[in-house]
């Protein structure tokens, strides 16, 4: 036995493919075509817009790499000044903003492409253990690869699907041979818990994987080793993520995301799935709810295939794929844990179905080449490579997929103007990013882990445009009001309240100062929508 698969791992039983006749070939996309794994990573990595948080993730790490510490009560708003600021993504913006500072927003492209590549590597390397053929698994990773495109963004989350993806091959190694380094888990989780507090997730997979594996030694009677050390690995692999600068602040950080009244209403990320897609079907059409409709997809197809073939010997990894579905229907969020949760079951499955059918009708075996021809490849890469030039890999400028108030943030700086800015949640982070230490925001994307509820009740009315959010307008300390166009119920709410004074509107937003200000003697400025300012990072 190798040292580098641990060397004490108790061997996984007659339950797993290792110990059992298996009619398939273990295929390995590596060797087969290295160049549709490139392909598929560079289809995962394709959308680069800047998320609305992209701003405050940098400054937040600049602001760190600045101050040689952490910052642990939050100086960048007036609503909460000095509260408690339970940062569980500091590591990942502290690495943001290092790749920023020395490479610009290349630099943050790459950071990303890099991450992208690492989960697919590692579900390439997972799906190379379900002994499935070599297209299947192409297939397979190139349809997971579009709904990951979509949550492959600017973002903490992107090491929560990169290590999820490790996790998940190592188990996959272990399930399926019989011995693997799940001692990894360790360093991983504790790794993960200073980058991202989607590690719960991980937890929760590596935790399933070891329940599911005791019921099942105990219900064979194999003994309780193999269980036990799996117990242990989960057990130190949870202690673990207690090794950051919060320690036990972390999991509360993490419990109270998930335990906000306002998350699964006020942000689209937590919607449930099916509340995602009528909200996108609303909006775009087809075209918005086309990815998750193949995400579903393969969860139906995990399914057929399955109860087709139920001896698998994988009901662990199977059940990790129910539990992420199930979290998925909860929360669209995990929409992407859910799909790299599916790829391994399904291959294996899918392999077995096919296997089977052949059988049934008598079709004599197909044996596929080893690798994939020279030339092909060759093809295969070149079109990849220009896929990623012609969507902006090497570019330095990043596009904007939402508006942002690029107009009134300029004509704030312009006037020299600072202040208590109440502005759209959206652009909290991008005005933090903009405006002088001087200017303070009232809510931005750290909801969850700075801003008390009250705050948030306070300003859900207003955003809503509903008559008590009159009330916020009186109850802080605002200098200017910063909202969208006509049709944003806080601009008609707004509008409708004395005291306040409008000096810019552009296509994309209005700000307005109170009436005995200074700023409210300016003469007031209107953009046509022709020249409104284009959304871009920085």
């Amino acid at each position: 036995m190798s040292a580098s698969l641990g060397v004490d791992a108790p061997a996984a039983e007659s339950t797993n493919v290792a110990t059992a006749p298996s009619p398939l070939k273990r295929v390995s996309l590596f060797h087969y075509s290295p160049a549709l794994i490139f392909l598929v990573i560079v289809v995962a990595d394709i959308t680069r817009l800047a998320d609305p948080d992209l701003w405050g993730h940098v400054r937040f790490g600049q602001d760190v790499l600045a101050q040689r510490h952490l910052i642990f009560f939050d100086p960048y708003s007036y609503s909460a000044p000095g509260h408690l600021w339970l940062n569980h993504e500091w590591l990942s913006e502290v690495l943001m903003a290092a790749i920023y500072n020395a490479f610009g927003t290349v630099g943050l492209k790459l950071m990303k492409f890099a991450c992208s590549a690492a989960t697919i590597l590692f579900l390439a390397l997972a799906l190379e253990e379900t002994e499935s053929p070599a297209r299947v698994q192409f297939a397979i990773l190139i349809a997971a690869s579009a709904p990951l495109a979509t949550h492959l963004q600017f973002r903490p989350q992107i090491f929560t699907f990169a290590l999820m993806s490790s996790i998940l091959a190592i188990l996959s190694r272990y399930n399926y041979r019989g011995r693997a380094p799940v001692w990894l888990a360790i360093p991983i989780l504790a790794l993960w818990a200073n980058l991202h507090g989607g590690f719960i997730m991980g937890l929760a997979a590596l935790g399933t994987f070891t329940a599911v594996v005791f019921a099942q030694d105990l219900a064979a009677r194999r003994g309780m080793r193999r269980a036990m050390w799996l117990l242990a690995i989960t057990a130190a692999s949870a202690i673990a993520t207690l090794a950051t600068p919060y320690g036990v602040g972390t999991w509360q950080a993490v419990i109270h995301a998930l335990g906000n009244p306002h998350t699964r209403t006020a942000i689209l990320d937590w919607l449930s799935l099916p509340q995602s897609l009528l909200f996108h079907w609303r909006q775009d059409g087809v075209a918005g709810i086309a990815v998750k409709i193949l995400a579903l997809a393969m969860f139906v197809a995990l399914g057929v295939t399955f109860i087709q073939t139920p001896r698998g010997g994988d009901l662990a990894l199977i059940s990790i794929a129910a539990l992420m579905i199930a979290a998925a229907f909860l929360a669209i969020r995990n929409l992407p844990l859910a799909v790299i949760a599916t790829v391994t079951p399904l291959a294996r499955h899918t392999a077995l179905a096919l296997e089977a059918r052949r059988k049934r009708l008598g079709l004599p075996v197909a044996h596929a080449k080893d690798r994939s021809p020279a030339i092909n490849q060759l093809v295969v890469a070149v079109a990849a490579f220009e896929l990623l030039i012609l969507t902006g890999l090497f570019s330095k400028k990043m596009a904007a997929g939402d508006p942002y108030p690029v107009g009134a943030i300029s004509y704030l700086k312009e006037h020299r103007l600072s202040g208590n800015i109440l502005a759209d949640f959206q652009w909290g982070e991008y005005v933090i990013w903009h405006m002088p230490p001087a200017s303070k925001v009232f809510i931005d994307g750290r909801y969850d882990t700075v801003y008390p509820l009250k705050v948030i009740d306070d300003y859900l009315p207003f955003t809503n445009g509903e008559a008590a959010g009159k009330e916020i307008l009186v109850n802080y300390p605002h200098d200017f009001v910063l909202v969208g166009q006509k049709n944003d119920p806080a601009y008609k709410l707004i509008v409708a309240q004395p005291g306040w004074k409008q000096i810019y509107r552009d296509d994309s937003c209005v700000l307005f100062a109170r009436d005995t200000s200074a700023a409210a003697k300016l003469a007031p400025v209107t953009v046509s929508v022709k020249d409104t300012p284009a959304n871009s990072f920085p």
